[in-house]
């Protein structure tokens, strides 16, 4: 799974695994390098910050997501390693 590629477009995927699996891709953008500059400005001026609803480690993840599916959620799902 590859989460993210806001550092740089360079991202890699066993195309194999994807293929045989038959794993469904899904992508978004949030924005490109230079919106993110901008947000990180803004937190570092205002000091907002996100709310964070619940922080997990990854190996609840399952959780996590059961939270946001069934909406007893208000804010982020941090996992931490």
């Amino acid at each position: 799974m590859l989460c993210g590629a806001t550092s740089g477009r360079a991202a890699s995927v066993e195309l194999a695994r994807v293929f045989f699996s038959q794993v469904d891709l899904l992508g978004s953008t949030m924005g490109n390098r230079t919106d993110l500059q901008k947000l990180l400005a803004f937190l570092v001026a205002t000091g907002a910050r996100p709310t964070i609803d619940t922080q997990l480690p990854l190996s609840q993840a399952r959780e996590g997501f059961a939270r946001m599916v069934d909406g007893e959620l208000f804010g982020k799902v941090v996992f931490t390693p």
